[in-house]
């Protein structure tokens, strides 16, 4: 194998990352306690300095995301809380609970405001439209149902599904909704007629969550068939399978929540298997895995500023994690071995091509091809003051 060493000089002083790299370890903020059986729904606030739960024990709370702290608890539901969702301007909560009940709560007094019924069983998902005038809610009675927020009247019930409206999401625009069936379907919704527009079928089992991209084309779902499923609203076709949740003793094994960053480049879910995931959007690959958890994951959500996931559990927390700064970058070329710059912002790599490449790894872009071997290139290796790269080829 020949060996070359070949002379990078400082103007090459930029990295590339090739696979998962990830800056920041994705480590566990902090863990808040207090709930006393299993937190079924996280949202921030629309200023992400305060988190909603909801939870078995029959209550929401309100934590300060900065210290940690509890809040306020509220109490009136007589049934799990399975969804929680703040209004818009961030002074109101909705939640729904296993007593068929919606209720609207001030979040300065902690008081509530106002009790929906109509529901005849479990109310399992609650969101605000984007002008926070409506509520839609998903409910094992088969229903979607739409109520305004200021008088708390039911002003469209929406069938069509069968076993159960798992969960529900309004797009960013706030005229179609998204809503997932326990029979493993995703309808997409007219909000202002009430009619079906598209089915979307390929989940093979219940559908627990579902969630738009910022711009509204994209619909996330996580299902107990172990997937995540990336769908385009206008064609109604399926973009993309992700299988990752999976734990061989965990049975069934399911993604029971999904969130959209806020910039939409990247979702995190929850799972059986007791893990949260944060996963690229273009690729479909994984760039983290959060453990802690010691029980189901059952909800995740973004902070605003997409810095932090929140993520509550059948073991009672509340956990926050701190996002990857990085968001892994695909290089392509076919490399066959790779280094890193002792600063870590440079990548070689060696290819089948008889090049060496530097990249970028912030950017992902090519920096420079250097020429010179005639068969594969096997090895490269930065020296300690990343002035020089040796690299070795099958040219001998």
């Amino acid at each position: 194998m020949k060996m070359h060493r070949i002379s990078i000089g400082p103007l090459f002083l930029g990295l590339i990352v090739m696979i998962v790299s990830v800056c920041g370890q994705g480590a566990d903020a902090q863990t808040l306690r207090g709930h006393t059986d299993s937190v079924r729904s996280v949202v921030f606030s629309p200023d992400g300095t305060t988190l909603a739960s909801g939870s078995d024990d029959d209550t929401l709370r309100l934590w300060d995301v900065n210290t940690g702290t509890e809040i306020e608890k509220l109490t009136g539901h007589t049934g799990d809380v399975n969804s929680v969702a703040f209004s818009p301007d961030g002074q109101t909560i909705a939640s729904g609970s296993d007593d068929d009940t919606l209720r609207l709560w001030d979040v300065n007094t902690g008081t509530e405001i106002k009790k929906f019924t109509g529901h005849t069983d479990d109310v399992n998902s609650v969101v605000f439209s984007p002008d926070g005038q409506t509520i839609a809610s998903g409910s094992d009675d088969d229903t979607l149902r739409l109520w305004d927020v200021n008088i708390g009247i039911e002003i469209k019930k929406i069938t069509g599904h069968t076993w159960g409206v798992k969960t529900v999401s309004f797009s960013p625009n706030g005229q179609t909704l998204a809503s997932g069936s326990g029979y493993g379907t995703i309808g997409l919704w007219d909000v202002n007629i009430a009619t079906q527009i598209k089915k979307f079928t390929g989940h093979t089992s219940r559908v627990y969550s579902v969630s738009f991209s910022p711009d509204g084309q994209t619909l996330v779902s996580g299902s107990s068939d172990d997937t995540l499923r990336l769908w385009d609203i206008n064609t109604g076709t399926e973009i993309k399978k992700i299988i990752g949740h999976r734990a061989e003793e965990v049975d069934p094994r399911s993604v029971n929540s999904v969130s959209f960053s806020p910039d939409g480049q990247t979702i995190a879910s929850g799972g059986d298997e007791r893990t949260v995931r944060f996963w690229d959007v273009n690729t479909g690959t994984e760039i983290r895995k959060f453990t802690g958890h010691t029980s189901l994951v059952k909800t995740v959500s973004f902070s605003p500023d997409g810095q932090t996931i929140a993520s509550g559990s059948l073991d009672d927390t509340i956990r926050l994690w701190n996002v990857p700064d990085i968001i892994p970058q695909k290089i392509t070329g076919g490399g066959l071995s790779v280094s890193f710059s002792p600063d870590g912002q440079t990548l070689a790599s060696g290819s089948r091509d008889n090049t060496i490449r530097l990249w970028d790894v912030n950017t992902g872009t090519e920096i420079k091809k250097l020429t010179g071997h005639t068969s594969y290139v096997y090895s490269v290796s930065f020296s300690p003051d990343g002035q020089t790269l040796a690299s070795g080829s099958r040219d001998n």
